[in-house]
């Protein structure tokens, strides 16, 4: 055992009381609050984990799997089992407007105790998202939320002890009792991908910020998307994926643009729809318009009406609202061009 008058092992020379005791005290302190508040919240996570597999939410599950998941491939997605139960049971909003940890609150509000409900209200409002190490002291960590620009002390710093100021990172912060520790998932990630994810996501929320209240709260009702960064950063074969889909995307608006330039509600969809709904948007465009003939009325609003009908039917959770702003319209006009889609 290491004495408080021998040399200390970090090799400067000076004896351990001198130089890295009160250091390595402060670290255990904190590493056992950390402990005690791990095991706090995994006791809790159990207990949703296990309400959460009940048969009445198979249906869930599986619309969560599909948001969730990029790639069809069951080997792959084991990779990310663990990230995936951590986002139904606390980010996917299901049919009834709620997630996971709320139904399981108010199922069990009754036998619950005030650190499982403590624990449950931060569960509420947390999400993933884009940190960078501002400070470092010896019980604590400063990082600095780069999409809310807002930050908060962790005391999780044996996990984060390989970071360095300015180190960014995609961490989710849950905070358990009076301290914050980071769960689930901290990826190290370059200053260039920070910059990139931040800008995407910031451009993202643009579309859609009259909807939502601030960036916090679109955070919370998109994780998946941060999710979706995360797979792609820890999967090769998925970046190269989703490489392969735009190529192949850029190919088949070259097609458009030859074969069907006459064609505007096309070519918004190219511009708008995400990858994998978009050639599901085409076909149902031109099945309408085959059985139907000329369709009269501004492309935009069909255009919006075919992306809403495709993402209701992929069990998405989307507002007329969201896709109306995406498209320059109103959500009324929206409205009567899902009401002739669906017609159909």
């Amino acid at each position: 055992m290491l004495g408080r008058n021998d040399l200390c092992p970090c090799g400067s020379g000076k004896k351990y009381k001198k130089c890295c005791l009160n250091k390595d005290m402060a670290s255990e302190r904190s590493s056992r609050k950390v402990g005690l508040s791990q095991k706090q919240y995994y006791e809790l996570y159990s207990k949703i984990s296990e309400f959460s597999r009940d048969e009445k939410f198979k249906a869930e599950y599986d619309k969560a799997r599909e948001t969730f998941f990029i790639m069809e491939d069951e080997e792959i997605n084991s990779k990310f089992e663990r990230f995936f139960n951590t986002y139904f049971i606390q980010d996917h909003i299901m049919e009834n407007k709620k997630v996971m940890t709320v139904e399981f609150f108010e199922a069990n509000r009754d036998n619950l105790d005030m650190v499982e409900r403590d624990i449950l209200r931060s569960l509420f409002e947390s999400y993933v998202s884009v940190y960078e190490v501002k400070e470092i002291q010896d019980e604590k960590i400063l990082l600095k939320d780069c999409l809310n620009d807002v930050e908060l002390y962790t005391e999780d710093i044996n996990l984060l002890k390989d970071f360095k100021v300015g180190s960014p990172m995609i961490a989710r912060v849950v905070k358990v009792g009076d301290i914050n520790i980071l769960i689930d998932i901290t990826i190290s990630i370059s200053e260039a991908i920070k910059d990139t994810i931040v800008n995407d996501i910031k451009a993202l929320f643009a579309q859609y910020e009259d909807i939502y209240k601030d960036m916090k709260t679109f955070l919370i009702h998109h994780t998946h998307i941060l999710y979706k960064y995360i797979q792609q950063l820890l999967e090769p074969s998925i970046a190269e994926y989703l490489k392969n889909q735009r190529a192949e995307k850029a190919s088949k608006a070259e097609a458009v643009e030859v074969c069907e330039s006459d064609d505007k509600v096309i070519t918004m969809l190219n511009q708008n729809i995400e990858e994998d709904l978009l050639q599901s948007g085409i076909d149902f465009w031109n099945g309408y318009k085959a059985a139907n003939g000329e369709v009269k009325g501004a492309e935009n609003g069909w255009a919006a009406g075919v992306e809403y009908y495709v993402k209701k039917e992929a069990g998405q959770s989307i507002t007329q609202a969201q896709i109306a702003k995406k498209y320059e319209i109103s959500p009324s006009t929206l409205g009567k061009r899902y009401k002739d889609l669906k017609a159909e």
